[in-house]
């Protein structure tokens, strides 16, 4: 499964908002780039943050 490294940023407003900074090809390798980071990051299996009724970018829908 592949797992994504998610940023969480804080607004100046006092809101939050999560950013995807990389994919990785397992929880081990996105660990690793979380503990470079210089925030708060956590890693999360791709499919838990793509929405079933979503599509990612870069989808051609075909009508």
């Amino acid at each position: 499964a592949l797992y994504a490294l998610v940023l969480t940023i804080t607004m100046t407003n006092g809101d939050y908002q999560d950013a995807v900074v990389g994919i990785f090809d397992n929880q081990q390798q996105c660990e690793a780039a979380a503990s470079e980071q210089m925030g708060v990051t956590n890693c999360y299996p791709v499919e838990g943050i793509i929405h079933a009724d979503e599509t990612p970018a870069g989808y051609d829908a075909k009508f």
